[in-house]
C-alpha cells in the first residue's frame, strides 16, 4: 500500500483562493509587494491608516472572529505591523495594532 505524502490540509491562501497583489495600486506603502489572502488584504487596508485598533475593534469593523492570527501571518510576510499595550478600564491589558506611516516598526 502506498501512502500519500501530501500535507493533510492547507489554509485557503495556499489552496488556490483568490488573492490580491499589493504594491502597484497601493499608495500607502509602495515598496511592499506581496500576495495577500482575502482576510489579510482587509486587515492590511484597515491598519494602513495608522490608527491603533484592538483585536475587538478590528472584529467589529470587519466582522471577523479573531484577527490576531491574520496579523501574525501578515507579520510573517514582512508587513511592519506595530502594536502597543494598553490598560483596560477594569484592570486587564490588551494590544492595539497599527501600521505606521512610512512603514517603520
Amino acid at each position: 500500500m502506498v501512502q500519500n505524502q501530501n500535507a493533510p490540509g492547507t489554509r485557503s491562501e495556499h489552496a488556490g483562493a483568490k488573492t490580491n497583489t499589493i504594491g502597484a495600486n497601493d499608495t500607502t506603502n509602495v515598496r511592499f509587494t506581496s500576495v495577500f489572502s482575502y482576510h489579510q488584504q482587509r486587515i492590511y487596508n484597515l491598519l494602513s491608516d495608522g490608527i491603533p485598533r484592538s483585536a475587538a475593534d478590528i472584529t467589529i469593523s470587519l466582522r471577523m472572529s479573531d484577527p490576531r492570527s491574520v496579523i501574525r501571518d501578515l507579520r510573517h510576510k514582512g508587513v511592519p505591523i506595530a502594536d502597543e499595550w494598553c490598560e483596560g478600564v477594569h484592570g486587564g491589558r490588551f494590544k492595539r495594532y497599527f501600521i505606521r506611516k512610512g512603514g517603520v516598526q
